[in-house]
């Protein structure tokens, strides 16, 4: 998909340039406000540029990657890698001990549940702990990315903007131009085109985890290697993409009694079962509340 671009300045006050294009797997949508023209589209052909790095960077599936060569040598030798690789992996590590282990970008099919790629901040390299481990960066990389398009936009001077990465994640700089916030909607996974819920952004993001819009599960726990199965969808709100990002993840493949304990380590950030009925009905439960 060529990337889409949109301009209007009818109202002088709040001038808007919308983008969209397609990266890492789904459509991105930016609507960035306050902008010349000029300014608009060269922002968000810079952040499709950046999105287009990003996406070759943490592709475990295309052999040229750098992650796809971790995954192909690291378990025989230590790995050298750049700056935005290991602090990615860092960051992953740290997510997998404050989650209880239920996010990990490994999968393992010898030891679950253990440590199983060795970082070393000297030499900037990563080997895995044994044969048989797989770095997969899904639940990671679109939490990264928005945070990076967030830091774009304030660069330029952008104070109010929506950042939208396939109607499952989603990040908002201030509030609407002509309200207190961001209004996003999260479907009803039973009646097509109804809201099961809606959330107010500003100066916040969202993420909701659970079944793909086709029905599929496609969420790995890292306890097993096989995909989980439960029907709710997993809604977390706070100040960071990333953290929403990987909390959503991590709450949707955790056992149910351990969602309150993960919660505990992330002050500020609001986490929601949602169970969508047949014939339209929702149940909402906070977790940690």
């Amino acid at each position: 998909m060529a990337l889409e671009f949109r301009y209007s300045d009818k109202n002088p006050l709040h001038p808007i340039s919308c983008g969209a294009f397609r990266a890492m797997h789904t459509r991105i949508e930016i609507l960035l406000t306050g902008l010349k023209e000029s300014v608009g589209r060269s922002l968000v052909e810079r952040i499709e540029h950046e999105m287009k790095i990003m996406e070759r960077r943490f592709n475990c599936h295309d052999e040229r990657s750098p992650l796809a060569a971790i995954n192909l040598r690291a378990a025989r030798e230590a790995v050298e890698v750049d700056d935005d690789m290991f602090m990615a992996l860092e960051l992953c590590e740290a997510f997998r001990r404050t989650t209880c282990g239920a996010f990990d970008v490994a999968t393992d099919t010898a030891l679950q549940g253990q440590v199983s790629y060795v970082l070393d901040p000297l030499r900037h390299t990563v080997r895995f702990a044994r044969e048989g481990v797989r770095l997969d960066m899904g639940g990671f990389a679109k939490g990264y990315a928005l945070e990076k398009i967030r830091q774009m936009a304030l660069q330029e001077g952008v104070a109010t903007a929506l950042m939208n990465f396939g109607n499952s994640s989603v990040a908002a700089l201030g509030h609407h131009p002509y309200g207190e916030w961001w209004s996003v909607g999260v479907e009803h996974t039973v009646q097509r085109g109804q809201l099961a819920h809606e959330v107010h952004l500003k100066d916040s993001a969202m993420s909701v985890s659970g079944r793909s819009t086709d029905g599929r599960y496609h969420i790995v726990n890292p306890a097993t290697g096989g995909t989980v199965a439960a029907e709710e969808l997993i809604l977390v709100e706070g100040r960071s993409a990333l953290i929403t990002e990987v909390l959503s993840t991590a709450l949707y493949a955790a056992p149910r009694a351990q969602r309150s304990a993960i919660m505990s380590h992330y002050e500020g950030y609001s986490a929601t079962e949602i169970y969508c009925r047949a014939g339209g009905g929702v149940e909402r439960r906070e977790i940690g509340k």
